[in-house]
């Protein structure tokens, strides 16, 4: 009897520990994704005819690696991000709207249409949401779309799908002014919402005049 009692025990707690190590293998994988700042050499710049040279502002999307013995996170399927803009102090909305985040790793949401002979294009809805969206993976550091800005200009411009809507991609709506404001970025995926602050510095009438980084949160409450 005593035997039989040692059994029926041993098999439960071997399933109770079958069920704790998967569950904790599945933590473990799940993904995990940080936001950076774009710290790659080579500048997102380019000029169009008749216009004067632009920038790209990105940030840097990671999936962090899974820790040893585990042999790596999940993707995060279908990930979606929002930018809200404040002004310095986070308390007051600069921009009302949300907006919905643009993967530049997707193709631009525009359709090629003739019109009297020419080729024009379209906001095609179907590629806007396509690009609303990125499936991050272990081995990939996609880069979100921040803002964009003027050679000569001292406005810069948050940046999105729905830009393209727009002359020189300068949606008036979404006009940022010299001056510092924070962003707050979530990130929308299995594992999420996740949050995090970045502060855009608008200094002057160059492209090398913006500058992105990321907000401490930490150190802040403890200087204030």
């Amino acid at each position: 009897m005593i035997e039989f009692v040692s059994i029926i025990l041993g098999f439960i707690f071997g399933i109770i520990a079958s069920a704790i190590a998967t569950l904790m293998i599945d933590y473990g994988t799940k993904p995990l994704l940080k936001i950076f700042q774009d710290d790659s050499p080579i500048r997102a710049q380019g000029q169009n005819p008749n216009h004067p040279p632009h920038e790209f502002y990105h940030l840097k999307v990671s999936n962090v690696s899974a820790r040893w013995p585990l042999p790596g996170r999940r993707p995060a399927w279908a990930c979606k991000a929002t930018i809200e803009v404040f002004d310095i102090n986070g308390t007051t909305r600069v921009i009302p709207e949300i907006i919905i985040a643009r993967w530049p790793s997707q193709p631009e949401p525009l359709l090629p249409t003739f019109n009297s002979g020419h080729v024009t294009n379209i906001l095609d809805p179907a590629r806007v949401l396509m690009a609303q969206r990125y499936d991050v993976h272990n081995h990939d550091n996609p880069l979100l779309d921040i803002a964009i800005k003027y050679e000569g200009n001292q406005d810069c411009y948050i940046f999105s799908n729905e830009s393209y809507l727009y002359q020189m991609w300068q949606n008036p709506n979404w006009r940022l002014n010299n001056g510092t404001y924070k962003l707050k970025i979530i990130l929308y995926y299995e594992r999420g919402p996740k949050e995090f602050i970045f502060r855009l510095r608008n200094a002057g009438n160059t492209r090398n005049d913006l500058s992105l980084e990321i907000v401490d949160l930490r150190k802040e409450r403890l200087n204030s």
